[in-house]
């Protein structure tokens, strides 16, 4: 929890950056969006390919899983 005088030189110091409108470039969003999905992750009528990107989060959480595995083992044997 921040102390009031903690929010107050939050608020003095001015550390957030001034957003104007002119520098959001024109177009839509699915155009600004685009570039940062990846191919892999695309389907073929523009969106995201939902059940791509559950198969490839499933596959991280089973090699995390088995790193921490091995991890134990290791510290396990030097015991």
């Amino acid at each position: 929890m921040m102390n009031s005088t903690k929010v107050q030189n939050f608020h003095h110091h001015g550390s957030l950056a001034p957003c104007y409108n002119d520098a959001v470039p024109e177009g839509s969003a699915g155009n600004l969006l685009k570039g940062s999905i990846p191919s892999r992750y695309r389907d073929g009528r523009g969106g995201v390919d939902l059940e791509r990107v559950r198969l490839d989060q499933q596959e991280a959480r089973r090699q995390v899983i088995q790193a921490m595995v091995r991890r134990i083992e290791k510290l396990w044997r030097l015991r």
